[in-house]
Parts: structure tokens; C-alpha cells; sequence
């Protein structure tokens, strides 16, 4: 159908948004009926096909229409069936049972969006001091085993700091009784036991071989020989950390094992003469969990753009009134889309025309007909690199954070719409205490260290929507809107309590360090600088109110 007006666009998102979660309760029902009937270590491959079908569409509906939490959950139990009736995996008790979590979990996830539809137009989880995991729960559940109880328990609290449960196991047999009970996401072992020197990998391999699928393991040892490293790898190791072993080296590598979150789905632009092809094409790629757009009228791309942040176009060539390249001349003239990823489609076959039209400044050239598969693959792989390029360009290098000019566009950004729909915003500005001395005292190899595991607790512990970047040196900023300025303190306050529990390790001394905030709010403060500002004055006063505290800033009174 033609494009409408914005809020008509909105409307009709909020509308199909509010279906998919009415439509949600029947779809987990089908679901629980179809894995009653399945049986364990039997191929039953129509029921097994139709929950397979229920978990795809979820996954699909669910990135498409925003609800991230709900397409991660369900794309790990649609890749578990896939992997079944692909003869990967067997149907087993366990597989059952996550399969069973799953359902559990998109239930729980059902009611946490009602709360939040019911409070707001727009779909919110509740407003937790640390974000949630894929499966439903706080934190990633590590098994960590090491004979050296005291050594457990200490890794254990610290990796508890950067956002994992971990359960420390001081035998091996303990360790084989929880694993088999409930597989962690990833497990954390040494190498000597009293049962022998290579027991650790030994055990690891003998439970890899009892599980449906491996456990991601980190080994860890006091020894630094090639066999014992050897023997990690044959055992299924991922990697090899000699002890003392740094907390927040290990956290980053089970970062790496444990991601199983679907990064932000792509935003695509279609724009077609054609209102039904355009459609069509939307629907390939929502299925395929992107976020489309469809616009019949080229004059009214600019438009768009501005309120929908696309990765990608794809646009007709041949259009009445302004053809394909026509319309890509405008848009590189426009600084914002100099690299925007633009690919034609058109049934045009003559290799001079597509050679013209690429001219412009377009990327590539699909030719109709089209394969679904095929249009989604350009597309992704074309969005994906426009992705990987601006995160190199806004990203600090360090931290993996925002850098400062792109937290400043950002604060514009946030501010500018939360003034549009009257909502709250914080900005909170922290500050390394004695970050010099660190930097004196152990070197700056050890001061990114202590910066990256800022960075990480600020990642783990803060919601989706909350923006984390790195202002300067050992300076971060955070936007967190929907907050006023007493709830953006508690956050900020628990954030600063974890971090302060972090030991870090140099030349075999530990030490912690701890940071300092101040926080200002908006409406209170009406511009981004006064914004700024304000945030600024109140850190400097919490540094000379002695460290380690969160101030807030006030215009009607002095810090």
C-alpha cells in the first residue's frame, strides 16, 4: 500500500505490535501441546517441524516488531529443533527441558511487555539495575571448578562483579553432578587435581562426550608446558589462561563463549513505485528479522530517513518522475548518506545500463526475478559492512564504547525526543578516582585494563536503552532516559559498588579502584551543554566530597 502519513506508519507498527503479543499466549500453548507429545530419543518429525515453524515465526515477529529479548529466546529454541530434525542432535531429556525454558521464558517475557504496553504506547521492559540475559535470567550461569576452594570463591565473586553467576566447585565429581543436572553456558576449569595432573581435561572430555552438545570451557593452570596446553585443546578448550588469572581478561573471553544475543536487527529502506513489490520485499526481509520501510514516493526518501535510521536502500531503478539513479544523485549530495549502502533492483539485464546506474554511487545490482534467499544475503551482507565501517568511525577503540563525539550527537538526539514525548532523561559523568596513580604506579597497560573493565560494567549492568560512551581519558558518560534523577542514582550508585569489588592484578599486587559520578536531569536542564555542564559540576563535587559517591546536580541549590 502507498506510504502515509508518519503517525499513520506508527500507528499501524503500534497496531501489529499490539496483535503479536495478543497472538502470543495461543502460540505457546500450540507450543507446550506439540512438546507433551514429543517423546524423548524418538524422531517425530511433524510435531517436531510445526514447534520448529511456532519458534521461527516468534523469532521473526519478534526482532521485526522490536522485541529483542523475545526474538533471542526464541531463535536459540528454533536453532536447537533445526539442528534436530537435522540429525545434529538427538532428542533428548535435557533438550526437552531447555526447550520447556524456553516456552517459560517467552511467557514470563508475555507479561513483563503487557506491564510495560499498558504504562506506554511503546513496548519497555521494566527498568532493571542490570540487563538480562537470553534466557529470562540476571546473569549467565558459569560452573567454575578449581581444588582451591579459596581461589573459587574468589574468581567467582569477582566474575559475579561483570554481570555472570558463577558456581564454584571444588571436586570434580561435583562439577560432573551439576553439569549433568543443569548445563551452564560455559565452565571454568583448572588443570591438576588430586586425581592427576591432567585431570581437569580428562573430566571435560568424558563430559562432552555424555552431553547432547559441548560446553564451552576455559582451562586454567599454574602450568605453562605444551602438553597441559595441548591436552586443553583435545579436551574441547576454547582457552588457556595461566593463573593468577586476571578477572577481567577472563570475563572479556567469556564474553566471547557466552554471546548468544542477536545484535539490532537491520533497518532497511524500499523504495519502489510499485507499492506491492515493495511490500513483497518487505515481507522477505522482516521474515529474514529486519526492520523494513517502504516508501512509493521517491521524493519523500529524505524524509524518511531522517526519522528511520537505515543500514541499507534498496530501490527500484525505473520510477516515474525521478528515476533510481536520479534519486541516489540526491542522496549523495546529502552529507548524512555520502555512504549509505544503496542497491538497485530492476529486471534491466544490459550490462552497460546496470554499469551506468552504478556510476552514481550505488553498491550493487540485483536482477529481477529474485530469489528470496538471494535478496536477503545482498542485503545483509551489505548492511553488515555499513554497520562494521560507522562502528569503526563512532566507536572508541579501547572500550568498544560511544567515543565523545557521537555521545554528544547522541545526548542531541535523546534529549531533542524525549522533549517531543515529555519523558525523562538522565545524564550521569563518571570519573576514575586516582586514575594518574594507577597509571604511575603500575603502568598504562594496566590503566586500560581498569578503564576496559569500566567499560564492561557499564555494558553488562546498564538497560538496552541506556547509551554508555567513553567522554575522555578515564571520563564516561551515560544517557539513561525514562529515569529521573533519584532512580538514575541508585543504578549508578549499585554500578559503582560492583566496580569497586573488582581486583585487579599487577606484578602479583592486587588493588581496586572505584569511581565517582555526578548526575543532572533533564527538564531541568533544557540543553544538552547546561546538561553537560551541570553533570560535570556535580563529579568535581563528588571528588572533593571525598570520591567514590554519586552527586546530584540542582539549579535551585548549590552541591
Amino acid at each position: 500500500m502507498p506510504a502515509g502519513p508518519q503517525d499513520s506508519f506508527q500507528e499501524r507498527k503500534r497496531r501489529l505490535r499490539a496483535s503479536f503479543i495478543e497472538q502470543l499466549p495461543d502460540r505457546l500453548r500450540q507450543a507446550r501441546e506439540l512438546l507433551s507429545a514429543l517423546t524423548a530419543g524418538e524422531r517425530q518429525d511433524e510435531p517436531l517441524s510445526q514447534l520448529h515453524l511456532i519458534f521461527h515465526t516468534l523469532k521473526g515477529s519478534g526482532a521485526s516488531f522490536g522485541f529483542d529479548a523475545i526474538n533471542a529466546s526464541a531463535k536459540e529454541a528454533e536453532q536447537t529443533l533445526r539442528e534436530v530434525l537435522d540429525g545434529d542432535r538427538r532428542l533428548s531429556p535435557n533438550l526437552l527441558a531447555d526447550l520447556r525454558r524456553h516456552v517459560q521464558t517467552l511467557e514470563e517475557l508475555k507479561l513483563s511487555v503487557d506491564s510495560a504496553m499498558t504504562a506506554d504506547s511503546g513496548p519497555r521492559f521494566a527498568l532493571p539495575a542490570q540487563r538480562a540475559d537470553e534466557d529470562g535470567s540476571n546473569q549467565r550461569l558459569i560452573y567454575l571448578c578449581d581444588d582451591d576452594a579459596l581461589l573459587a570463591r574468589d574468581l567467582s565473586d569477582q566474575l559475579g562483579c561483570f554481570g555472570y553467576r558463577v558456581e564454584p566447585h571444588v571436586s570434580l565429581e561435583s562439577l560432573r553432578e551439576a553439569v549433568l543436572s543443569r548445563p551452564p553456558a560455559a565452565m571454568i576449569m583448572d588443570i591438576m587435581f588430586p586425581e592427576g595432573r591432567d585431570a581437569g581435561p580428562a573430566a571435560i572430555a568424558e563430559l562432552n562426550a555424555r552431553l547432547d552438545a559441548p560446553i564451552p570451557c576455559l582451562f586454567m593452570s599454574m602450568r605453562d608446558d605444551f602438553q597441559a596446553r595441548l591436552r586443553a585443546i583435545k579436551a574441547g578448550g576454547h582457552a588457556y589462561c595461566r593463573k593468577p588469572v586476571k578477572a577481567v581478561e577472563l570475563a572479556e573471553l567469556l564474553d566471547q563463549l557466552t554471546s548468544r544475543g542477536t545484535p539490532d536487527p537491520y533497518h532497511i529502506l524500499i523504495v519502489d513505485d510499485d507499492p506491492d513489490v515493495g511490500q513483497f520485499y518487505a515481507m522477505v526481509l522482516e521474515a529474514a528479522g529486519m526492520v523494513t520501510r517502504v516508501a512509493s514516493e521517491p521524493e519523500r526518501v529524505p524524509a524518511i530517513l531522517e526519522d528511520f535510521d537505515a543500514d541499507l536502500v534498496l530501490m527500484d531503478l525505473y520510477m516515474p518522475k525521478c528515476s533510481g539513479p536520479e534519486l541516489a544523485r540526491v542522496l549523495r549530495q546529502i552529507p548524512g548518506y555520502l555512504g549509505l549502502p544503496i542497491i538497485y533492483v530492476s529486471s534491466e539485464t544490459d550490462a552497460r545500463r546496470q554499469f551506468k546506474a552504478l556510476q552514481v554511487g550505488a553498491d550493487g545490482f540485483l536482477t529481477k526475478p529474485i530469489e528470496p534467499e538471494r535478496l536477503v544475503t545482498e542485503v545483509h551482507l551489505r548492511a553488515e559492512r555499513m554497520r562494521t565501517l560507522r562502528s569503526l568511525m563512532i566507536r572508541d577503540s579501547l572500550t568498544g564504547l560511544f567515543n565523545h563525539n557521537t555521545i554528544l550527537q547522541l545526548l542531541k538526539v535523546a534529549m531533542a525526543s524525549c522533549q517531543r514525548t515529555e519523558r525523562r532523561l538522565c545524564l550521569a559523568m563518571i570519573d576514575v578516582d586516582h586514575f594518574k596513580a594507577v597509571n604511575d604506579t603500575h603502568g598504562h597497560p594496566i590503566g586500560d585494563q581498569v578503564l576496559m573493565a569500566l567499560g564492561r560494567t557499564l555494558r553488562l549492568r546498564l538497560r538496552e536503552s541506556d547509551i554508555v560512551g567513553r567522554y575522555g581519558g578515564e571520563e564516561f558518560a551515560v544517557i539513561m532516559t525514562g529515569l529521573d534523577a533519584e532512580q538514575a542514582k541508585s543504578i549508578m550508585d549499585a554500578l559503582r559498588e560492583s566496580f569497586a569489588a573488582v581486583t585487579f592484578l599487577a606484578d602479583g599486587a592486587e588493588f581496586h579502584c572505584t569511581f565517582s559520578g555526578g548526575l543532572a536531569a533533564f527538564p531541568e536542564y533544557g540543553d544538552p551543554s547546561a546538561l553537560i555542564e551541570a553533570a560535570d559540576a556535580a563529579l568535581y563535587q563528588a571528588k572533593r566530597a571525598g570520591r567514590n559517591r554519586i552527586l546530584i546536580a540542582h539549579t535551585n541549590s548549590r552541591q
